[in-house]
């Protein structure tokens, strides 16, 4: 198809890469994957070191202000306007919003003033409901409402933000497609890779049991709980956690505290393609979640053949089946996280039953090949 007569679709993101979040890696794989269509992101600039435009393939990427945080106030107004531009120039299959936010805001305003425009709003949140209605006094949960309202079609994540969908007025049905799995992560041998190399390189002996952590360094993904559990285990077994975020600073100071700090890594940021090398060297993954829109990290581990741990909240029920695809541990409970990490220390034949069955499941429902496929279906129809 001449790039010409590929539909077009506007794809509003307070953020897109380099900065990595679920969000951000989710548009990238799906919009890679979509031959037929082509894309033009609209997001905020937020650091002087990405260019304020560029393009990838069929991919556009427009970026708004002057290279600091405060670009995603103004990405509402100013996105909307270089959407209003695109639309005015040649036809525009579909307004697409990533996330109740800031970018999404700009396709909100463009529906209004495109009415015949169709409107598609993707959730991905991950807070609690609790922290919707009351954040920044309450103007998240205000927005959210009249986006649900105005959408045209809704597709979330996980079957939990699906209900939050209707719950805040969205009345059609929602499609649930969620985040997915790099086909590379269950293409590669079953057997995973020798890991003395990697753990060499992190001062890790070569027979020590990893427990690894990919997470953003906030509250609501229970870091916290994970180190108070971690204090609880053999003293052989290190902890790698890749991420950052704010609480890095007092996580650290908690490892300090606990006596832990000499077996655990912080490792900040890593390249999402070096990711699975941190997987095939783990012997299990942990993230106890105190809320949680899906949660692709957990999905990647599956793939890899790593066990998973963690706690049964929001979308994480959609592919947590305890001593089946994984262990399921209570919310805010150290010592209950260390028991569940036990089990599958301590238990050959479960660890063999989990990284199967949860291979498996990843293999039949979260590639993002076929996810992508679902995803343009749903842009496509907008056209009509």
């Amino acid at each position: 198809m001449n790039r010409e007569h590929t539909p077009l679709v506007l794809v509003f993101s307070t953020a897109y890469l380099p900065f990595i979040g679920g969000a951000e890696v989710a548009l990238a794989e799906v919009m890679k994957r979509s031959t037929g269509l082509r894309f033009l992101v609209i997001t905020a600039r937020l650091s002087r070191g990405v260019p304020k435009r560029e393009s990838q393939g069929d991919i556009d990427i427009y970026r708004i202000g002057f290279g600091s945080p405060a670009d995603k106030l103004l990405l509402p107004i100013f996105g909307a306007f270089v959407g209003f531009r695109a639309i005015r120039r040649e036809r525009v299959a579909a307004l697409w919003g990533m996330m109740v936010s800031q970018g999404t805001l700009a396709g909100y305003f463009l529906k209004i003033i495109f009415p015949r425009t169709r409107f598609v709003v993707t959730l991905q949140e991950g807070d609690s409901k609790e922290h919707l209605e009351h954040a920044r006094f309450g103007l998240i949960d205000f927005f959210w409402k009249r986006v649900m309202r105005k959408a045209d079609a809704v597709t979330a994540i996980s079957k939990h933000l699906a209900r939050a969908a209707r719950e805040a007025g969205f009345r059609k049905e929602v499609a649930v497609i969620p985040n997915g799995v790099d086909e590379a992560y269950v293409s590669a041998s079953f057997e995973r890779p020798p890991k003395e190399t990697l753990k060499t390189d992190l001062g890790i002996p070569a027979n020590a049991p990893v427990i690894l952590s990919v997470s953003r360094l906030v509250e609501k993904n229970g870091i916290d709980d994970l180190f108070r559990a971690f204090a609880l285990l053999a003293e052989s077994a290190h902890l790698v956690i890749v991420g950052g975020g704010p609480d890095h600073k007092k996580l650290m100071r908690l490892a300090h505290e606990l006596g832990v700090d000499n077996r655990a890594h912080f490792l900040g940021s890593v390249n999402h393609d070096e990711l699975l090398r941190y997987y095939r060297m783990s012997d299990i993954f942990c993230r106890p979640s105190r809320s949680e829109g899906l949660g692709s990290a957990f999905l990647e581990a599956m793939g890899a053949g790593v066990p998973v741990v963690a706690t049964a909240v929001g979308g994480i029920r959609d592919f947590l089946i305890d001593g089946e695809t994984g262990v399921a541990v209570q919310v805010g409970d150290p010592e209950n996280i260390a028991n569940g990490i036990r089990r599958i220390f301590e238990d050959d034949v479960l660890r063999n039953k989990i990284v199967e069955r949860a291979r498996a499941l990843v293999i039949e429902k979260y590639l993002w090949v076929d996810i992508a496929k679902k995803m343009e279906s749903v842009l496509l129809e907008a056209q009509t």
